[in-house]
């Protein structure tokens, strides 16, 4: 906290913050603090700050806890799960995008975020702290962890994009909770505005108090068009904007209303098994020096800066398997695993690889020995450019370890992310192939 009042700025995933183009000069990590537990507490769901966008996916108390609705959010927040397994759900409701669905999760589920502050802790409000993070932080606040207090017993999400994995034009969060017969609590959020997502009070009392039918639910979805300040910019005007709320807003009210009433448990996806959590051991105060890394089964002892980022040292070192490309974890042909877990290596820093594991493509196999992807992908043509090919097998590598027996959705969702410019009916075919020989 002390670090923080002095201006040094937290960095959580760093999906943000290192994919900036804007410098910062001293970065206090955040990773080490025991701050990434999920847990249920009263009946209420507590989210530890650097918890990842993952962990909530993966995490079977989420889903009954927040109506399915926060995994959701996690998803449609990031398409690629190299990045929801690096990004943080404290860093994105502070610096994530303007157009957040996983803030208008939070505003929808009354989340309330808990401050560690040099002056006093405090409790905010998402519909306050949401507005203006800055505000509760100044003067060396660290948000600690996030309380989503009671289950809702409906949950929808509807949204419009361009592309699946772009952030939307529009999307509408609603949350019901019903009273016998009648809704004692809906909560309606949106994007697309002049600001930060907002909760659209005008149509959450219209809808209140009622039973939830169709035609105060078509008159709370014209409150929603007509109430909230979209914005025009080069990708849309305000009023289609408008007129795509509309249908979005009314889609979620039937679909939040109908789960509500009907008490509909949300379906939960079969769970990879925890994989390490990135303890990286600690160096206080690091700005240069040695670090010690173990690729591909070979012990490294290298220099590096406090910025080096882990695909720089990597490539340094002679191992060119992890392509530099976007710089900004877009790309994804810079993964590497982990301990395990993949990462974007462009923007995970070098020194939280202190003591740990790297595998990169040149450690799957050999031309003389190679790794059934490897094969595989040969075999049905899955290469493609060549250039995205070592993240695509390190990625379905490290599904295969957790779920042997993979479904094509869950290859898909593993994959996602990690080539810019393949179909992916390949890829897919090829890692669906390797499943099947590894079981004989």
């Amino acid at each position: 906290m002390e670090l923080a009042a002095q201006g040094v700025v937290p960095l959580g995933g760093g999906t943000r913050l290192l994919a900036s183009a804007v410098e910062l000069p001293n970065l206090l990590d955040l990773v080490g603090l025991g701050l990434s537990a999920v847990h249920v507490e009263d009946e209420d769901l507590v989210v530890g700050a650097t918890a990842t966008l993952q962990d909530l996916v993966e995490s079977p108390l989420a889903y009954p806890a927040t109506a399915g609705l926060l995994p959701l959010a996690c998803r449609t927040a990031a398409a690629s799960r190299t990045i929801r397994g690096m990004a943080t759900l404290a860093g994105e409701a502070v610096q994530g995008d303007p157009d957040s669905e996983l803030v208008a999760a939070l505003l929808a589920l009354n989340a309330v975020f808990t401050i560690a502050h040099p002056r006093e802790p405090r409790e905010s409000p998402a519909l306050r702290f949401l507005r203006n993070p800055t505000t509760d932080l100044e003067g060396g606040g660290l948000v600690e962890k996030v309380l989503i207090p009671g289950a809702p017993h409906g949950a929808a999400l509807e949204r419009v994009a361009a592309l699946p994995s772009l952030p939307p034009l529009v999307s509408v969060v609603v949350t019901t909770t019903f009273s016998g017969e009648r809704l004692s609590r809906v909560r309606v959020a949106t994007t697309g505005l002049t600001g930060r997502p907002a909760r659209v009070a005008e149509a959450e009392s219209h809808v209140e108090r009622t039973a939830g039918d169709d035609e105060v639910l078509r008159e709370a979805a014209e409150l929603v068009a007509r109430a909230a300040p979209f914005r025009a910019d080069a990708e849309a005007s305000a009023e289609h904007r408008r007129q795509l709320a509309r249908v979005l807003a009314l889609r979620a009210l039937r679909g939040a209303v109908d789960r509500g009433r009907r008490r509909q448990p949300p379906d939960i996806p079969r769970l990879r098994p925890p994989a390490s959590h990135r303890g990286a051991a600690p160096l206080a105060n690091f700005t240069s020096g040695r670090l010690d890394v173990t690729a591909n089964g070979r012990k490294l002892r290298v220099d590096a800066e406090a910025r080096t980022s882990l695909l720089d040292l990597l490539r340094g070192a002679g191992i060119f398997g992890a392509k530099a490309g976007c710089g900004a974890g877009r790309c994804g042909a810079c993964t590497v695993l982990l301990d395990g877990r993949a990462v974007a290596s462009c923007l995970t820093l070098a020194v939280r690889a202190q003591g740990r594991t790297v595998l990169t493509v040149e450690g799957l196999g050999t031309s003389a020995r190679p790794h059934v992807l490897q094969t595989v992908f040969a075999e049905e043509g899955a290469i493609g450019c060549g250039f995205c090919t070592p993240a695509l097998l390190l990625g379905a590598k490290s599904l295969l370890d957790a779920v042997p027996n993979p479904t094509e959705d869950e290859v898909r969702e593993a994959l996602t992310g990690l080539c810019r410019c393949t179909g992916y009916v390949k890829p897919v075919r090829a890692v669906l192939a390797a499943a099947s020989r590894r079981e004989r």
